[in-house]
């Protein structure tokens, strides 16, 4: 009679899976709970311990997985079919969740986030790794360049930058991954004084994978509000700031609120100063908090840096066929045309349903109280970023 004992069978199963990329990688894209015992099984019966298959047989892995010790060591070559789904505290300190697989032109990290944890093989062998200062140098030292960053004010076409960018090969682009999140909030916090935590999630998200070359990384809205805080923690990485005219941004968070405008989501410390004696609205407060982010880039950003979403509706434009490759080190003439010209066809948040331009339906919807609330929140800063945009045109025509 075997005793061995699940943990132990899970355990020697890890091993032997990290030996084997390809099987792993293999099992990891396997959907169904049954079919991926199945295949566990098989391939345990070449790569693993006889002992294990009953143990393995009878486990239950439409249901979570028992908690598995982190793994203090773990070779790039191991590494090279997984990415990095959270980071998360544990009683010994910070520690990355990696997930086996991929999700092939996903709008945003945290669909790929989802998908993975739910496959049977990262809801059994996700792999945990401590933050340590050997793991950062080591992935430090294997990261991809970090081509740039795409900062924004939210609903202003900064998806369909990233999708775009897409179509250069080679170019990997990660859309607001919570990780980076949570680490940049660590060190703003205090809890992360030296960085290492948000340098391990970033050259997390920048190891090598496929054919890519380079990563450019679409930040959260809110991060505009970190944008000196930022720049120090990534010195030289060229960005750009996208946003759009004040009441079609608003408009679109009245009809469905982006996290970042939910009154309490935010300190307070970093937006306007609110009124201490009149009712505010949810509108309102979120007007304010978009026209903090576009005013906290004023101060930080140049002409060539600032993108307004006009210029991408606008068919003439060379903001996405030439500017902002060329701001990332891009050749405009490398791009994958087919794949460039299919990313205007598809919506950029939701690629299942057709594009169409929403900005006559968006200023339908602006009534007094939204229009109020655009002008005095958003305006202002609206129009220093526009002043500022316009500088560039100035020197063009000089």
């Amino acid at each position: 009679m075997s005793t061995t004992t699940p943990e132990q069978a899970l355990a020697r199963c890890a091993d032997w899976l990290l030996l084997h990329p390809a099987q792993a990688a293999a099992l990891a894209a396997i959907p169904a709970s049954d079919t991926f015992r199945d295949a566990l099984l098989a391939a345990n019966a070449v790569h693993g311990h006889a002992d294990d298959a009953p143990v393995l047989a009878a486990l239950a892995y439409h249901q979570a997985a028992p908690a598995q010790p982190a793994r203090a060591a773990w070779p790039s070559a191991q590494r090279r079919d997984w990415q990095p789904l959270a980071l998360e505290w544990s009683m010994h300190g910070a520690e990355l969740v990696w997930g086996c697989g991929d999700v092939p032109d996903a709008p945003f990290h945290e669909h790929v986030v989802a998908a993975l944890r739910y496959r049977p093989f990262n809801r059994w062998f996700a792999q945990r790794t401590p933050v340590t200062p050997t793991l950062v140098a080591e992935l430090e030292a294997e990261a991809l360049p970090l081509a740039g960053l795409i900062v924004h004010e939210s609903r202003c076409g900064s998806t369909l930058i990233a999708q775009a960018l897409k179509a250069w090969p080679g170019t990997r682009v990660v859309s607001e991954p919570g990780l980076l999140d949570t680490a940049l909030m660590a060190a703003l916090s205090g809890m992360d004084p030296e960085a290492l935590t948000f340098r391990a999630a970033l050259a997390a998200l920048c190891q090598p994978r496929r054919d890519d070359a380079r990563v450019i990384i679409k930040l959260d809205a809110w991060h505009a509000l970190a944008l000196g805080a930022l720049q120090s923690l990534l010195p030289g990485v060229p960005w750009l700031f996208a946003y759009r005219a004040p009441h079609e941004v608003l408009v679109s968070h009245a009809r469905e609120s982006g996290r970042h405008t939910v009154p309490g989501m935010l300190p307070e410390p970093w937006l306007a100063p609110a009124p201490a004696d009149a009712p505010f609205s949810m509108t309102e407060h979120a007007a304010r908090v978009l026209g903090s982010i576009c005013a906290a880039v004023v101060p930080h950003v140049r002409p060539e840096q600032l993108v307004n979403y006009s210029e991408l509706a606008d068919a003439s434009s060379d903001a996405l066929p030439t500017r902002i490759p060329r701001l990332f080190g891009l050749d405009p003439a490398a791009v994958d045309a087919d794949r460039y010209a299919a990313t205007f066809t598809r919506h950029a948040k939701r690629p299942h349903i057709a594009f169409t331009d929403d900005r006559a339906d968006k200023n339908d919807a602006v009534d007094d109280a939204l229009r109020a609330a655009a002008s005095r929140w958003m305006e202002p800063s609206y129009l220093a970023l526009e002043a500022i945009r316009m500088k560039r045109w100035l020197r063009a025509g000089s």
